[in-house]
């Protein structure tokens, strides 16, 4: 027998009538008025909204964290699909190393998707393999501690060729490397302060880097997706490579739009690449997801626990900050608390239209006939307050600790099954791999 979600309204359009959502097998076989449905197991969701479950399109399982636990977390935050960013081990082949993401994310209770880390040690056919695997992309980082991975823009012509001919996208960690490396040489970060580093990565790098990709995809007629965009500069180079003629898809995180440099957790627990940037950077960001120059967030979340983490300084912490519980609810206070800036239909495609169509995720981030039935119920009246001790990773602290928040999420379904209801699990695994199909462009994005 179906199950009928009576009596809720879009987030998008709150003002509309409520509705029945009737869900088969996971799908979404039928919206109508609320009442109409006369066939299913009622579920009673009146004076709640719905909005897509959230995509989140960059995670990292790493060292505190497993592919499963990531799984896990998520849905508590909304969460119903994670993009996984999958580095393959040195001696495992890219099918190999997908594999061993599905085998290692069994009990996780998110869908997941795989990007796929290619560096200069890997061959070519390695991109073909990826997304013959399912991966939906592949990643090249431009600047990186370890500099067999660290690639130069000719490799990236490489990718991009490679990437383009399989139907993958590329997704670029941009910042140029080489400069960074020589400026932390000549000493400037490695106090740790807020100010030196952002000179040793600052906005103008950050730009720079994306300018020299968008040149290199221009040439070889290859879309280029901008991983965690942080500031004013990289955000007009982005805009401008567009209006060049690239195909160019920007991604921010939540930490460039709700922190800026002086609102940073102590020590390493504020310590994140692309650094915190001054306040300027962050409305500016703010004014780029208003105007949908933004297409996707990504927690970029990072669950380094303590030891990784100092609060008293910043030498030899980790970098990376975590997120993923605290995203969504951040951008509905976003969107409808009392200092609301986001449109709601932009924070619904930010966090869940946009990534479907552009990582090609059939069925996923949208409420409709023929979907899945991953759907987040919201709490309009509701507050909350976040803190470290209410999330699910492994991280143990969170950079938004005690912030109060408008609206909080009720019950979160995964291909139709309840899998949370009032911040407890209800089901616990199921998780399963979403293989990526060839992407739309960009045009007809607002």
């Amino acid at each position: 027998m179906p199950d009928v979600l009576r009596g809720a309204r879009l987030f998008t359009d709150p003002t509309a009538g409520a509705l029945d959502i009737t869900v088969s097998d996971g799908v979404i076989v039928d919206i109508a008025a609320a009442g109409s449905a006369t066939t299913g197991n009622v579920i009673d969701l009146d004076g709640l909204e719905l909005m897509p479950g959230c995509i989140d399109s960059h995670v990292h399982p790493i060292h505190d964290e497993t592919f499963a636990t990531v799984a896990q977390a998520a849905v508590h935050g909304g969460v119903t699909t994670i993009a996984n960013q999958l580095y393959p081990n040195a001696d495992e082949s890219t099918p190999d190393a997908i594999a061993r993401m599905i085998r290692e994310s069994e009990g996780g209770t998110a869908d997941f998707a795989a990007h796929v880390r290619w560096d200069r040690a890997r061959s070519t056919s390695d991109i073909a393999a990826a997304a013959a695997a399912g991966a939906v992309s592949i990643k090249v980082f431009l600047a990186h501690p370890d500099k067999s991975i660290q690639s130069s823009l000719g490799e990236l012509a490489t990718a991009l060729s490679q990437a383009k001919a399989a139907g993958l996208l590329t997704l670029v960690h941009a910042e140029l490397g080489d400069v960074v490396d020589e400026l932390f040489a000549a000493g400037f970060g490695s106090q740790g302060s807020a100010s030196e580093i952002n000179q040793w990565r600052s906005p103008a790098i950050e730009a720079a880097a994306v300018n020299a990709a968008a040149v290199v995809s221009r040439a070889v007629e290859s879309p280029l997706y901008i991983v965690h965009t942080s500031c004013e500069a990289s955000m007009r180079a982005g805009t401008a490579a567009r209006e060049n003629g690239t195909e160019l898809y920007v991604e921010t995180c939540p930490h460039y739009l709700f922190l800026d440099v002086d609102q940073a957790p102590p020590g390493g627990q504020g310590f994140v690449l692309p650094p915190l940037r001054p306040r300027q950077d962050r409305d500016f960001m703010r004014s780029a997801a208003v105007a949908g120059s933004v297409d996707t967030l990504g927690s970029d979340h990072c669950g380094h626990g303590p030891r990784s983490k100092p609060v008293d300084s910043i030498a030899g912490a980790k970098a990376g900050l975590p997120g993923l519980e605290a995203m969504v609810p951040l951008i509905i206070d976003a969107a409808i608390g009392p200092d609301a800036w986001l449109p709601r239909h932009r924070a619904v495609e930010m966090l869940s239209s946009s990534a479907a169509r552009i990582f090609g995720l059939d069925g996923k981030g949208s409420i409709g006939v023929g979907y899945d039935a991953d759907i987040i119920a919201i709490d309009p009246m509701a507050t909350q307050s976040l803190s470290s001790g209410l999330f699910h990773d492994a991280a143990g602290y969170t950079p938004y600790e005690g912030r109060s928040l408008s609206g909080q999420i009720e019950q979160v379904f995964r291909r139709g099954e309840l899998v949370v209801s009032e911040g407890n699990a209800q089901s616990i695994g199921g998780g399963r791999f979403i293989r990526g199909s060839r992407r739309s462009s960009r045009s007809g994005v607002n």
